[in-house]
């Protein structure tokens, strides 16, 4: 799921190189802001066919975060 992920971040920060782990955050990715932020929350809800809560994408501080949330979603 990691990989796919790091597909979905590399199309929205138009990196093609752009490796993430389970520990990368915000901090780490330049083009991080908010606006960015709501970018990629819509493409990972439109890849996984999921929804994420307000809560939810508030309480994301890295990559690990994200995915045991997807991982939840999922198995639901």
């Amino acid at each position: 799921m990691l990989e796919q992920l790091q597909e979905i971040f590399r199309k929205v920060f138009g990196n093609p190189h752009l490796i993430i782990t389970p520990s990368t955050s915000a901090k780490d990715i330049k083009l991080w802001d908010s606006l960015m932020h709501i970018e990629l929350i819509a493409a990972v809800e439109e890849a996984f066919s999921i929804n994420f809560s307000f809560n939810e994408v508030m309480e994301f501080n890295n990559v690990d975060d994200l995915l045991r949330v997807i991982e939840k979603k999922k198995k639901q």
